[in-house]
């Protein structure tokens, strides 16, 4: 029912894609992140990204129970539903990408720091968690819900990376106290686990332990410890 449904949507996605107004700067902006080069005969950067948040809305507008589609009416009713949602659906992930990636833009000169030693390692696992999340196709891969929480965490990364160069002593600490859940997620990711529901939650909890920790004035979604954690690792483990 759902591919039914992303058939007959084909010509709505078509025209979502060329409607969409995104700006030079910031289809580089994301080609930087997707390691794009343009070859001949290939689409430029901005069909690129057009492309990517029309598909996420797409897929966004068919997702849900279609359990209730049962006659032609009911899917004439959903088929509708979606077609009047899918440009508006695209425009918001396009407005939620140029936050995300003007950001993105501004952290990446701060990982470069000339930290030595072993203080160099925070800069490491600051840069190990921006590409954790902005991996190439993240606008089109990640679920809305924790998209949408992309601003602030990548605040709270920005404000850490500014804390780590003050006191590094304070930021390494910390980092230790997260990294056992990290190396977790980057087992799971190298076995094909990673997508799982239950990795899933633990992937975002992290993320929100991050801002709990790093940049607690942020505020965090839902109540998260270092103990929970360890009790929802412990039962995938």
């Amino acid at each position: 029912m759902r591919r039914l449904l992303r058939l007959a949507l084909a010509d709505k996605l078509r025209q979502a894609r060329k409607q969409l107004p995104v700006s030079p700067k910031l289809a580089l902006l994301y080609a930087a992140i997707e390691g794009f080069a343009q070859a001949q005969g290939q689409a430029p950067a901005h069909e690129h990204l057009r492309s990517d948040l029309a598909d996420a809305a797409l897929l966004a507008v068919t997702d849900g129970d279609l359990g209730q589609v049962r006659d032609p009416a009911a899917f004439a009713q959903r088929l509708d539903d979606a077609s009047r949602r899918l440009f508006p659906e695209a425009m918001a992930r396009l407005q939620l990408a140029e936050q995300i990636l003007a950001l993105v833009a501004e952290i990446k000169p701060r990982l470069e720091s000339p930290l030595l030693g072993w203080a160099r390692g925070n800069l490491d696992d600051l840069k190990a968690q921006l590409a954790g999340l902005v991996p190439p196709g993240f606008l089109r891969e990640t679920p809305a819900e924790a998209l949408a929480e992309y601003p602030r965490y990548l605040k709270a990364l920005s404000l850490r990376a500014e804390r780590a160069l003050r006191d590094p002593v304070r930021d390494q600490a910390r980092m230790l106290e997260l990294k056992p859940f990290w190396d977790a997620l980057v087992a799971a990711r190298a076995s094909g686990r990673a997508k799982d529901p239950a990795w899933q939650a633990l992937r975002w909890d992290l993320e929100e332990l991050r801002v709990s920790l790093f940049a607690q004035e942020l505020g965090t979604r839902r109540q998260v410890s270092a103990k929970r954690l360890a009790r929802q690792l412990e039962a995938l483990t």
